[in-house]
């Protein structure tokens, strides 16, 4: 259970959506509300017990240790050939995601330049579509 939230594409989707909405509010809007200082704190301890898990699972679990400072993402289990062969699979259809999505978000840029937010929103959305594209191949691969 809890490899499952530490290795969660959605777990990742919460990272990015809580470092979008605080750059959003801290830098483009330029407004530090009581929101903000809420937000901010959620997330910080959001994070904390992120890493407190990361680390106690590792002390549970010496045979199957999640490293925290890797180049390669946590959702990714390559721990045997059909592990390899799996992410294979979700990693092509997030680069074909890739492949159409980025093209469409710059045209979208380019349209949109006005909204001074609409940046943060493309790459969050790009960001999302990812963890969704490679949690639902994953998910059809395994059942």
């Amino acid at each position: 259970m809890i490899e499952r939230f530490l290795r969660s594409p959605f777990t990742m989707s919460i990272f990015l959506m809580g470092i979008a909405v605080i750059y959003s509010k801290s830098i483009v809007l330029e407004q530090r509300d009581d929101f903000f200082v809420i937000f901010s704190i959620f997330y910080v301890i959001f994070v904390t017990i992120y890493f407190g898990m990361m680390v106690y699972y590792n002390r549970k679990f010496p045979d199957r240790k999640i490293r925290i400072f890797t180049f390669i993402p946590y959702e990714l289990k390559e721990e045997d050939e059909g592990h390899q062969y799996i992410t294979y699979r979700a990693c092509r259809k997030v680069y074909i995601y890739y492949y159409f999505a980025i093209p469409t978000a710059i045209v979208f840029v380019a349209l949109f330049k006005g909204i001074e937010l609409f940046p943060v929103i493309i790459l969050t959305v790009l960001g999302i579509g990812q963890y969704f594209i490679f949690w639902s191949e994953i998910k059809k691969l395994y059942e």
